[in-house]
């Protein structure tokens, strides 16, 4: 059994005066955390987000590989701080018996650098992402609708939803999160908004096969899904099969 503490708020960086600081002051809370017996934290999303309105929580993803690094979407820090000042977040938190879930986003993104003809509707939508870390790059075909899926388990606000079933979208998707759990070193994952895809991507990220120090490694994971009683453990059965 453990405790795990979600380690913001909605705007916590503006609300506590903290803006692009904020890795920095949790780092500076970890050992009193773990004191109180905390197991693990939950981190905002990491990556760059759109920012279309200003600073925002990271739930608009538009570089996932840039974690505050990246001269991009108003600046090179995320709202929280830098990639260093996460990782020595993790660091820190792993010194102390502390593990680290990322929440992630991969239902939707926001932010495109173009608008694209999508052949199948005849209509020009935001779906060229040409991110500055050159990784994960999004066409019109990674989106829907497309090819690869007749319709969407559910839409987000007026952001393009992610094929899922796209196999370059799925691949990337894994590498993605091999990356967050071998080099970043999260521990696992909250998922977010997951009533907007299939279980069975949270299915393979979970099972996917990750190596830390030379070992298997199964990480942690937790999901949001917001459903009467029936339909979420429906989902749960289908995520767990």
């Amino acid at each position: 059994m453990g405790v795990m503490l979600q380690t913001f708020y909605w705007d916590c960086p503006r609300e506590d005066q903290r803006e692009f600081q904020w890795w920095n002051y949790i780092n500076e809370q970890v050992p009193a955390l773990a004191k109180a017996g905390f197991t693990s934290l939950w981190l905002p999303p990491v990556h760059k987000a759109a920012n279309l309105f200003g600073p925002s929580m990271g739930y608009d993803p538009y570089d996932y590989y840039d974690l505050g690094e990246f001269d991009q979407k108003g600046g090179v820090p995320t709202w929280f701080g830098t990639r260093k000042e996460l990782e020595k977040l993790i660091e820190s938190a792993h010194k102390h018996k502390l593990s680290v879930i990322a929440d992630i986003v991969i239902n939707h993104n926001s932010g495109a650098d173009a608008q694209e003809l999508n052949p199948i509707t005849g209509e020009s939508r935001w779906t060229s992402f040409q991110p500055k870390s050159g990784k994960f790059i999004r066409n019109w075909e990674s989106f829907h609708p497309g090819m690869y899926e007749a319709w969407d388990e559910m839409t987000f606000g007026d952001m393009p939803d992610l094929a899922h079933r796209n196999p370059y979208v799925y691949a990337e998707i894994l590498k993605f999160t091999r990356w967050l759990i071998e080099e970043i070193r999260f521990d696992g994952f909250r998922y977010d908004f997951v009533k907007g895809f299939a279980a069975a991507t949270i299915q393979s990220i979970q099972e996917y096969r990750y190596m830390r120090n030379c070992e298997y490694f199964r990480p942690y994971g937790v999901a949001e899904y917001w459903d009467n009683a029936a339909n979420t453990l429906n989902w749960i059965n289908e995520a767990n099969r």
